[in-house]
C-alpha cells in the first residue's frame, strides 16, 4: 500500500478562519485518524473521489461535490477505513456567536447566524455550482491573504459570510420543498438585482436543459421562471418607489430593464398603475 499524500496546510491571516488545508491522495493511503476541534467548525469539501467519515459515531459517505460541516467538540475521522484516491479542501472557522466582530457583524446578527447554522437539517450535502464557486473564492482569498494588503481582509470576510449565507439559504429552501436547482436560481435572482438573465441563462446556471428547467421551475414555484423574475423585479421596484427618491429611469436601469418605458409597461401590467402613480399613492418620506 503506497500512501503518497500531498497536502498543503496553512495558518491564515484571518482569525475567523485560522486554518485551511488542501489534501490530495494519489493512491490508497493510511486511515484518517480521529480528531476533534474544541473551538472551531470544520467545513470539508470533497472535490473528487469517495470518502467515508465518522462524526460522533454517525457515518457519512461522501462523493465528489459533497460538503460536510463538523461542529465544535465532535470527534471525526475514519480509523478503520483505507483512504482512496481523492482530493479535498477544508477550513476551520470560529463560532460566529463566540467572538465580537465576526465577519463585521453585530452581536444579534452573529447569534442569529450561529443559531441557523446549528439548525441546519443536514450537515452533508451536494453543493450547487454557486456554493462551490464561493468556496473556491474563499479558499483562494485565504491562501493568498498574506500577499495582500489594505481591504483584502475585509473582502475575505465578506466571502466567508457569503459562503455561509449561501449554505443556509440553500438548505433552508430545500426544507421548504424547493430543490437545490430551483433554490439556487431564486437566490441568484434575489442577489443579482441588476441582472435580467434569460431563461436559458438561468437553466445553464444549474446545468439543466431549458425545457426541463422551465418545467421544474413552474412545478415547484407555481409560475414560469420568466414571470417569477419579472414579479421579483417589480416587487423590488415597489420598495424603491416607496422608500427612495430614485427616479423611475434610475430604478429601471438599476434593476436590469432595457428601458424605463419597458419597465413602466410591465409595472402597470402587474401593479395596475404606472410607477409615478404608484409613488404618488404611497407615502414617501
Amino acid at each position: 500500500m503506497n500512501d503518497q499524500i500531498w497536502q498543503k496546510i496553512e495558518e491564515t491571516e484571518l482569525w475567523e478562519a485560522p486554518e485551511i488545508g488542501w489534501i490530495k491522495i494519489r493512491n490508497a493511503a493510511r486511515p484518517m485518524q480521529i480528531e476533534v476541534h474544541r473551538d472551531h467548525l470544520e467545513f470539508l469539501f470533497l472535490y473528487s473521489g469517495r470518502k467515508r467519515m465518522w462524526v460522533d459515531h454517525k457515518r457519512y459517505d461522501m462523493q465528489g461535490g459533497d460538503l460536510l460541516i463538523i461542529f465544535p467538540g465532535e470527534e471525526h475521522g475514519a480509523e478503520d477505513i483505507v483512504q482512496n484516491r481523492s482530493s479535498l479542501a477544508y477550513f476551520l472557522m470560529e463560532e460566529p456567536a463566540a467572538h465580537s466582530g465576526f465577519c463585521m457583524l453585530e452581536e444579534t446578527d452573529r447569534q442569529t447566524l450561529w443559531e441557523r447554522l446549528k439548525a441546519l437539517p443536514q450537515r452533508k450535502f451536494s453543493v450547487s455550482s454557486l456554493i462551490r464557486r464561493e468556496f473556491d473564492r474563499l479558499l483562494d482569498s485565504l491562501f493568498r491573504l498574506e500577499e495582500k494588503t489594505g481591504l483584502e481582509a475585509a473582502r475575505t470576510r465578506a466571502r466567508l459570510l457569503e459562503l455561509l449565507l449561501q449554505i443556509l439559504e440553500t438548505k433552508e429552501a430545500e426544507s421548504e420543498g424547493l430543490s437545490p436547482d430551483i433554490s439556487t436560481v431564486i437566490r441568484y435572482i434575489g442577489r443579482e438585482k441588476g441582472e435580467m438573465p434569460s431563461v436559458s441563462q438561468m437553466a445553464a446556471l444549474v446545468n439543466l436543459s431549458e425545457s426541463r428547467f422551465k418545467q421544474k421551475f413552474k412545478q415547484e414555484t407555481g409560475v414560469p421562471p420568466a414571470e417569477f423574475l419579472v414579479r421579483e423585479k417589480i416587487g423590488e421596484a415597489r420598495r424603491l418607489l416607496e422608500t427612495t427618491h430614485l427616479s423611475v429611469t434610475s430604478i429601471a436601469m438599476d434593476l436590469g430593464f432595457t428601458s424605463s418605458q419597458h419597465f413602466s409597461v410591465l409595472f402597470k401590467k402587474y401593479v395596475g398603475e404606472s410607477p409615478m402613480q404608484y409613488r404618488k399613492n404611497h407615502e414617501f418620506v
